[in-house]
């Protein structure tokens, strides 16, 4: 996944009929993820591990584990991991599909190179939309 972000896929579209996707994810100390919306599916996030910053729809929060928060379809969210470690958080993508974004833009290995630009538009492919500056 993008930014060092080790990902696991844990359930996929067939495996739910289509109504979500569900991956574990490891976001390193220092990450972060510009402010951006899902044109397509909601998320909900649940803090494994560590602690982050999300804001959303203009509200910044912090979490920590056993945190769990709800980003519903076209609202704008940003997140890092402002804690001293990588984090892990359980994530949900409902209805199904965001897997494939995953799948196309992430590596089987930390140490190979991804083209940002290329990520940036299988991210608008895939229904982000980022705010105007």
């Amino acid at each position: 996944m993008p930014g060092g972000v080790r990902t696991v896929v844990h359930l996929i579209a067939r495996d739910t009929g289509g109504a979500f996707c569900l991956f574990l994810d490891e976001p390193p100390y220092g990450w972060s993820l510009p402010a951006h919306r899902h044109a397509n599916e909601a998320e909900t996030i649940h803090i494994v591990d560590g602690e982050f910053e999300m804001t959303i729809d203009g509200a910044s929060q912090r979490l920590v584990a056993g945190s769990t928060v709800h980003i519903p379809k076209g609202v704008f969210h940003s997140g890092a991991n402002v804690g001293d470690a990588a984090g892990r958080r359980l994530v949900i993508f409902s209805p199904a599909g965001m897997e494939r974004f995953i799948g196309q833009v992430g590596s089987q290995s930390p140490d190979e190179g991804l083209d940002q630009a290329a990520v940036l538009r299988e991210a608008i492919r895939h229904g982000w939309e980022f705010p105007r500056s």
